[in-house]
């Protein structure tokens, strides 16, 4: 009989079956859903202006078109359908203006590629050609499309209500007040980072298909969405429907990497539509809506400063951000994400022990933004890794000697970093060894002189990080976000036959999490997995909860999956002994069944579930008939996982060109459920942090036309830009969490662009006190006739 050992081990680089499904053209995508003959298909009105007054929209000659059903504008709207609202708590210690995301703009629009009207026709072509022959009566505005300039005297008002343009800001200490703060032989480096506007660039766009049923008076609406249960809050706010009337399904989300975690105008305005002419309405998002009217991320401007002793030991860090957060705050993290995930990841996994900081998010003339893989935690590590290279080229110090010494030591744990984060378990200085060695970083460096000697610019990279994962409700409660639950949930269902439904409230965007979720429960109930069918992304099927976002899928959503695998063994236990009239402390679950202690008798999980649904068993007036277990999981801590990477990489001295050579990552995500998803999830975030490095910039000009609207000006990492990529594992599991479980999911894109950013600059030999990413060749040779290389 195949142990739950061995089944755990068949199982743990599973996946395969999953992925095939999609690669092989048979998963059904948000275009892929079969719709009835007379769907009304949507093409929006976009303002072709970074501000401007709407004085009138004229449809008459759009509405002439045979096949146009319905135009409708945004003063149609704006009193039927509420602006998407992001609340934040009213605290002391930060200051937040809300500003509400309207379906369709009906007085002003605030940004290129804002709707103020959308055509519903028979098909997409003759919608689009409707949309064309809108005529919209603008008053164009000024715009401010950069923060800074927003931030000055005098700078066009974004909102009305907003005198300085600053939609949040919160602080945290005075790097003044530090103990060591004017102490004598202080080493201080300090710098300026920018982080680029980036887009989240899934293959799959944004889309969503509504679809109101007369008879049960349901809503139901598709969307390629993280969050099904969040958007039907948004939902049932914005159209004043009861929750109970509205249904949401996801079904396969091709990539999502946090930009569809967001709820959006576009879907309000589908399920209106398709809830007020009673007939099935679909958008689908082209490329060039997508990177116009999607939801951008991490435009930060950081000032930051380090001091350490002689030796090479942090003092304190201060910092100071300013995020550019576009128009308006998005649904259900609002503006504050940025500047309030920024924070922890400063510090990082060093020893800081005094940390002062102020983040704002100011509002300009572009496209909203909203969370994106890693959301603000990637500008950490850019800011404090630059700080200690800096540091490390003044000491004359060996850059991974340095961050060795200034880790978290294992017997620290559990720590509480200088910013109020609480760090679970780890072992850094180990993680950092491990890395270190799988490279050969020694073998690196005698390399790099050696080539240097024959005029080669080569330079290596260390970025060591943090990566918060799982969020509580604790967390979201401290950050005052008030719209996200903090917990997730699973239901157990087991029919007479003992086959399990599992409904969890994580949903899918192609990371395995079926496999994964399958494996969780082979393991605690060492049952076969073909026994197992796993139910995602449908509101009326799964339990309520967060979904997927913030590396909690495994977290949240397989830990509720664990608890509820503890409670249904439970009640089996108790279950055995009712039908052996035995004690229940005689009675233990064991390999797929239970086991009495006293005679050796053993009833198998089908028998169990077969007399679970039996009326012939007389149960306990306090027991329940059937195997069902419906459980909501609040994860006790946010749990920690951590990165080391390490980066070799080559400049072109004529042309600026970066060639990486080899990449290396170290990675303590926990107990890994499945090591093919691992590593899948860090290969993938790594690729991404390459084009936040080297390639990726959403641009405006000054008068916030969108400069990158197509994938010939916004560049991405193709497949011979990205090396291969050596990843060594530790799993050290959090002493809280069920099973010890840890999250991956954004941990390759934070350490990516630092760990890049370090070799370059280290093969070029400069430490600018401004950085700005993304590291073109135009950039690099800046630096390199600079020093008159």
């Amino acid at each position: 009989m195949e142990t739950n050992a061995q089944k755990s081990e068949r199982t743990r680089h599973g996946g395969a079956a999953e992925l095939l499904r999609l690669v092989r053209g048979q998963g059904c995508y948000l275009d892929d859903v079969e719709t009835p003959k007379n769907t009304l298909h949507l093409a929006f009105v976009r303002s072709p202006y970074a501000r401007a007054k709407v004085r009138g929209v004229d449809t008459r000659q759009a509405a002439k078109l045979a096949g146009v059903v319905r135009i409708v504008t945004g003063a149609d709207l704006e009193h039927a359908v509420r602006p998407l609202g992001a609340r934040l708590e009213a605290r002391d210690d930060y200051t937040y203006h809300a500003a509400d995301w309207p379906a369709l703009a009906s007085a002003e629009a605030r940004y290129v590629g804002e709707a103020v009207a959308v055509v519903a026709a028979d098909s997409r072509a003759l919608a689009e050609d409707a949309a064309a022959l809108v005529e919209v009566d603008w008053e164009p505005l000024p715009a401010v499309s950069d923060a800074e300039r927003a931030l000055a005297p005098g700078a066009p008002r974004v909102h009305a209500n907003l005198a300085d343009n600053v939609l949040y800001r919160q602080h945290a200490g005075k790097a003044s007040d530090a103990p060591e703060f004017d102490a004598p032989g202080l080493i201080r480096v300090k710098g300026r980072f920018r982080h680029p506007r980036v887009a989240g660039l899934s293959m799959e766009a944004r889309g969503v298909l509504a679809d109101y049923h007369v008879s049960s008076d349901e809503l139901t609406v598709w969307s390629s969405t993280q969050i099904p249960h969040l958007l039907r809050d948004a939902l049932s706010e914005s159209l004043g429907l009861p929750a109970s009337n509205l249904r949401v399904i996801a079904p396969d989300v091709g990539g999502a990497f946090g930009i569809k975690m967001q709820a959006f105008p576009e879907e309000l305005t589908a399920a209106f539509l398709a809830y007020v002419l009673k007939r099935p309405v679909k958008w689908v998002e082209d490329r060039l809506e997508n990177l116009q009217a999607a939801c951008h991320a991490r435009d930060a401007l950081v000032d930051a400063e380090l001091a350490a002793t002689p030796d090479g030991r942090i003092a304190w860090i201060r910092a100071s951000g300013i995020f550019d957060v576009g128009a308006y705050s998005t649904f259900p993290l609002t503006c504050a994400l940025e500047p309030a995930t920024a924070a922890p990841a400063l510090p990082g996994p060093y020893r800081v022990p005094f940390f002062a900081y102020e983040g704002i998010a100011v509002a300009t003339n572009k496209t909203p933004e909203g969370a994106y893989r890693g959301v603000g935690v990637p500008v950490g590590p850019i800011v404090t890794e630059g700080l200690l290279n800096a540091l490390a080229h003044q000491l004359g110090r060996d850059p991974a000697e340095l961050r060795r010494i200034n880790l978290v030591r294992a017997e620290d744990f559990p720590y509480t970093s200088a910013s109020g984060a609480t760090f679970d378990s780890g072992d850094y200085q180990n993680l950092l060894q491990l890395a270190l060695n799988r490279a050969d970083y020694a073998g690196w460096r005698r390399r790099q002189q050696a080539e240097r000697a024959h005029g080669k610019l080569v330079g290596v990279g260390v970025c060591c990080f943090i990566e918060p994962t799982g969020m509580n409700r604790n967390t979201y409660r401290t950050r005052g976000m008030i719209q996200v639950p903090g917990f997730d949930g699973a239901i157990l269902r087991v029919d007479p036959a003992g086959r399990i439904e599992a409904a969890v409230s994580i949903p899918s965007q192609g990371q395995t999490q079926a496999t994964a979720f399958t494996q969780l429960l082979v393991e605690s109930l060492g049952v076969a997995a073909e026994t197992i069918h796993i139910t995602l992304g449908d509101t009326a099927r799964t339990p309520y909860g967060c979904g997927t976002f913030a590396s909690r899928g495994m977290v949240a959503g397989g830990g509720a999956l664990l608890q509820a695998a503890r409670k249904l063994k439970a009640k089996v236990c108790k279950l055995a002994a009712q039908h052996w009239a035995a004690d229940v402390a005689l009675v233990r679950y064991a390999d797929g069944g239970v086991v009495r202690g006293d005679t050796g008798a053993q009833l198998s999980f089908q028998q169990l579930a077969e007399i679970a649904h039996s009326p012939l068993q007389r149960l306990d007036a306090d027991s329940e008939p059937g195997l069902e277990i419906h459980t909501f999981y609040d994860p006790p801590v946010t749990t920690i996982a951590a990165g080391v990477h390490l980066a070799l990489v080559e400049v072109d001295r004529g042309t600026g060109r970066v060639t990486i050579r080899q990449y290396v990552v170290g990675e303590d995500c926990g107990p890994m459920v499945n090591l093919q998803a691992v590593e899948g999830q860090v290969r993938g975030g790594v690729a991404q942090g390459i084009g936040t490095a080297l390639l990726e910039e959403i641009r405006y000009d000054t008068d916030g036309q969108l400069l990158t609207a197509t994938l010939a000006d916004y560049l991405v990492p193709g497949s011979c830009d990205v090396p291969n990529i050596d990843v060594v594992h530790q799993e050290t599991p959090s002493p809280y969490t069920e099973g010890g479980l840890k999250g991956v999911g954004e941990s390759g894109v934070i350490g990516a662009p630092a760990a890049i950013c370090g070799a370059v600059l280290d093969a070029i030999g400069v430490w600018p006190e401004r950085v700005d990413l993304p590291l073109t060749p135009e950039r690099i040779l800046k630096w390199l006739n600079a020093r008159g290389a």
